[in-house]
């Protein structure tokens, strides 16, 4: 008589919880073979700021404090460089040392450091900003528009071509809605400057990238109706009560329409 296996209950079990096991893992992506994914690049932001006539890169330093804080990278160049030009190299040499260390960058310009912004390649910015300055274009106000009547009386020519303004004037025409202890951190600052006009680019900056031009509703040194007839011709616009100098006496509002024009990036 054949002897008789003897079945191990045991190994039964142990046979079918193999097989089911094999059955989950094929339908189970085993995490340490998924593939790893790409790690998102962050972009810097960085913002070219261009100081006016009289002034330079220590006028934006309350709105650069604010604008660090947020993580933007913050390059105020130093103008006064001999003209419209000149001054435009220095804000396009900045961007592109900006462009080069991975940055996005955008530009601002206040009173006379529109004009030279306007002229910055916009292929190499991402969004730029003019407050309460003169701009050259289609359907735009003529610059004799730009300044009040007296305005140039209160000139001082210099030996050297530059132009230069007495302390009372200065603090009359620029701060006077700002603190004494505002106007006088920057009427210790001021020095003589050259005085041009804008141009006409081949191209409007605000016709190729987005453009937010602020207004100064009780500004002393440009005339509101002419910055308002330029506000109405920019796709992106916005106006402060305030006086020629928002940096100074209304940093923070300022930052706020800053960071929200620069979120208009494509």
């Amino acid at each position: 008589m054949r002897a008789r296996r003897t079945r191990c209950h045991h190994r039964g079990r142990r046979s079918r919880r193999r097989a089911r096991t094999k059955s989950r893992r094929r339908g189970r992506v085993q995490w340490w073979r998924l593939p790893k994914r790409p790690k998102e690049k962050t972009v810097t932001e960085a913002l070219v700021l261009a100081h006016g006539a009289f002034h330079g890169p220590w006028c934006w330093d309350r709105t650069v404090a604010r604008l660090q804080e947020q993580g933007i990278r913050c390059i105020a160049v130093d103008l006064n460089r001999g003209g419209l030009h000149a001054d435009r190299e220095a804000l396009q040499g900045a961007v592109d040392a900006a462009r080069d260390e991975g940055c996005r960058v955008h530009a601002i310009g206040h009173s006379l450091g529109c004009p030279p912004v306007a002229l910055i390649d916009p292929k190499t910015i991402a969004t730029a900003v003019l407050l309460a300055g003169p701009v050259e274009g289609p359907g735009m106000p003529g610059m004799a528009d730009c300044t009040f009547e007296d305005f140039g009386s209160k000139l001082l020519p210099q030996e050297d071509g530059r132009a230069f303004m007495s302390r009372a004037n200065a603090r009359e025409t620029f701060y006077h809605r700002c603190t004494d202890e505002e106007a006088e951190w920057a009427l210790d600052r001021l020095r003589p400057t050259f005085v041009y006009g804008a141009e006409v680019a081949d191209t409007p900056i605000w016709q190729a990238i987005p453009v937010t031009y602020i207004a100064c509703t009780d500004d002393r040194a440009v005339r509101p109706d002419y910055q308002a007839a330029i506000a109405r011709q920019i796709p992106f616009s916005t106006r402060i009560e305030t006086d020629h100098s928002p940096m100074l006496g209304r940093s923070e509002e300022l930052t706020e329409i800053i960071i929200t024009a620069m979120g208009r990036a494509g």
